[in-house]
């Protein structure tokens, strides 16, 4: 049952994900040069509203955590990875599976890089381990415990406060809005061209 709801979830993401257009390549190098950010306002609200989500239900003892530790050497090499792929190939993994499913040969390599990258990974775990997962590891740390909170306030504010920059993120950045004089130049553009 947990596996067929998991699947669902993914692709009803997946689906999402599509639909806002995130597999497309010129709104990926828009997003990660800051030009067009259609992509990281849906990845801002959708994270923020899981974390309501889940926050709210915790409250009510519905979610419970299997909380990761944080290892800090291998989050940040795991990060610097995951970034110079992102550049590279342009897709990020969930991305790069939409993209692969709507058939772009692109993110078909990119979806073998993972896999393999994965693999590798795997192999050279036992001689990783010691210099990425115990070197710096802070335990399964949360906001909450820091904070001396329930885990549901976090998550609330946290989410809230994503919600509140994904809709106040500009789509464009920099894109002007027509001044009050250009959109009268432009009316009296198109009735010229009418009389003519």
């Amino acid at each position: 049952m947990n596996l067929a709801l998991a699947f669902g979830v993914g692709v009803c993401f997946g689906a999402l994900l599509q639909r806002v257009g995130a597999s497309r390549h010129e709104l990926i190098l828009g997003t990660l040069r800051l030009r067009d950010l259609t992509i990281l306002k849906f990845l801002l609200l959708a994270i923020g509203v899981a974390a309501v989500g889940t926050g709210v239900l915790a409250a009510f003892g519905q979610a419970h955590f299997a909380i990761k530790p944080a290892y800090v050497a291998g989050v940040l090499l795991g990060g610097l990875v995951f970034g110079v792929g992102f550049a590279l190939s342009g897709y990020c993994p969930g991305t790069c599976l939409v993209a692969s499913a709507e058939g772009r040969r692109d993110a078909w390599f990119t979806v073998a890089g993972g896999f393999l990258g994965a693999l590798v990974y795997t192999l050279a775990f036992p001689a990783l381990k010691p210099l990425l997962v115990d070197r710096w590891n802070l335990g399964p740390v949360t906001l909450g415990q820091v904070l001396h909170l329930s885990p549901a306030v976090p998550g609330v504010v946290v989410g809230l406060v994503l919600i509140a920059v994904a809709l106040v993120l500009p789509r464009t950045p920099g894109a002007r809005s027509p001044t009050a004089a250009q959109l009268g130049e432009a009316g009296e553009g198109v009735a010229l061209g009418q009389k003519a």
